[in-house]
């Protein structure tokens, strides 16, 4: 099972259309669940030495055409890769999340290998005023550019560093609604950023649906753009 992030469905199946369209055995079968999409390479063979033989050819050129999404096998989840990615480098890090509300925070605490190790300090900073107390925000920030904005991500994640030390850090800061939003920032706006290895990168995107899915698009988003950052994979929108 290759499981991919940042890839729908459809796109996926397009570009392994040819795969899945004369796949006899082994076969190449797409679903989608919870914001990613999974590709499953099932072999049938006397053995299972055998069935492995016959996916590997198969995976390998899946590998080839959309490598970039696949960001584990089988019953990997996001948060078990960061944290072996953390863990395995000893890298510190802290998260602060507005829109998110603890999610990210939550899901890489249920990684079981070490993340105790490694996760500094993890704040839910919801208003203005825990942004500036907490991450140091800038006041004359929130004003001339809103809570939801590049700037305001930006000294997020920095000030974060700053507090904390952290090697690696992931804020988040957004609009899920159903309420707050405006022509110039509708709901479903959103910024992601993080610091590492002495630079802030942030991103913004757009989400739909209701409140509690932009909330778990976010964070699997971020989760995404951090694999991708220590791994040194371009990130993409």
């Amino acid at each position: 099972t290759l499981r991919c992030i940042g890839l729908g469905e459809w796109d996926m199946a397009t570009r392994v259309k040819d795969l899945i369209d004369t796949s006899e055995n082994p076969t190449v079968a797409p679903y989608a669940k919870d914001g990613e999409s999974i590709l499953r390479i099932t072999a049938r063979a006397k053995t299972e030495e055998e069935a492995r033989l016959m996916i590997a050819p198969v995976e390998e050129e899946i590998r080839r055409r959309i490598g970039e999404y696949i960001y584990g096998i089988d019953e990997d989840t996001l948060e078990d890769v960061i944290g072996r990615e953390l863990v395995s480098h000893n890298k510190s890090i802290a998260i602060a999340e507005s829109v998110t509300g603890g999610m990210i925070a939550s899901r890489l605490l249920s990684y079981e290998g070490g993340m105790s190790k490694v996760l500094n300090e993890a704040f839910v900073t919801y208003s203005d005023e825990s942004k500036v107390k907490y991450l140091g925000v800038k006041e004359e920030t929130l004003r001339s550019f809103g809570a939801v904005s590049e700037e305001t991500a930006r000294e997020m994640a920095q000030g974060l560093h700053e507090a904390t030390g952290s090697e690696v850090c992931l804020v988040t800061t957004g609009i899920a609604g159903p309420t707050g939003g405006s022509e110039e920032k509708p709901v479903g706006l959103v910024y992601i950023g993080i610091y590492l290895d002495g630079a802030v990168h942030v991103w913004k995107r757009y989400f739909t649906g209701g409140r509690e899915r932009i909330r778990i698009r976010t964070t699997i988003a971020a989760l995404d753009y951090l694999r991708r950052l220590m791994n040194g994979i371009e990130v993409i929108e």
